[in-house]
């Protein structure tokens, strides 16, 4: 169960798999590094490619070729079908340093979606941190406009800060059993999260007050004297 993004990104990466050369996913979509999808040759021109047999990097007409090249495969093969016609591949530490910006921006899209002008209890960054993983799984797998319009009854939920329904409303088609229990335990572990943390807002609260009350009684002590 990630409690760190550290942690969350290494279970990202094995539900999305890594592969640095590019690929055509299930729906015939560019693909590349964790499940990043290239749009057009010109996003796929932008990333730090490097050449796979000297690790020389790669000019931009020679990315623009890969790309070319790799749109006109048939889709539906694994991934790794595809490295016999590749050149070019992505660095690991450039597939982190992508996965990071995307992961950010993923971030401030959730922000708008989960906020308290959308009516929302809370932003999405105040939510439980295992809650914030699991919409942050599901919209690097679906993508934030679809998480946003396709899913009432699991908005429904999140409004009323209903984690454990939340977790029998997350359940994607075409992805892994293994990816769906791990969404649900996570909006499962949020509610323990949340639990938590008023079972310790309580405990400060009767804490402050003990306090309070002592130094009442020192202080009535002190002024009788």
């Amino acid at each position: 169960m990630p409690s760190n993004d550290t942690q969350f990104i290494q279970q990202l990466k094995r539900f999305e798999g890594e592969i640095a050369h590019l690929y055509l996913d299930s729906r015939g979509n560019p693909t590349i590094g964790v499940g990043f999808l290239m749009a057009n040759a010109n996003q796929f021109c932008a990333l730090n490619l490097v050449h796979k047999q000297s690790g020389k990097p790669a000019s931009n007409s020679e990315k623009q070729a890969e790309y070319k090249k790799i749109s006109k495969q048939k889709s539906g093969y694994k991934a790794s079908w595809y490295a016999q016609f590749c050149e070019l591949t992505l660095p690991s530490h450039e597939t982190d340093k992508l996965l990071h910006t995307h992961l950010a921006q993923f971030k401030q899209e959730l922000n708008k979606v989960f906020s308290k002008q959308s009516g929302f209890n809370c932003q999405f960054e105040q939510m439980p941190l295992s809650a914030q993983y699991a919409l942050l799984d599901m919209a690097f797998n679906l993508g934030t406009p679809h998480l946003a319009k396709n899913w009432p009854k699991l908005h429904h939920a999140i409004k009323q800060q209903d984690w454990y329904c939340a977790a029998q409303e997350c359940s994607r088609r075409h992805i892994q059993s293994e990816r769906n229990a791990a969404t649900e335990q996570l909006f499962k572990q949020a509610n323990s999260d949340l639990s938590n943390t008023r079972h310790n807002n309580k405990s400060t609260s009767q804490h402050a007050s003990l306090i309070t009350g002592l130094f009442k009684k020192v202080k009535k002590k002190l002024f009788k004297y």
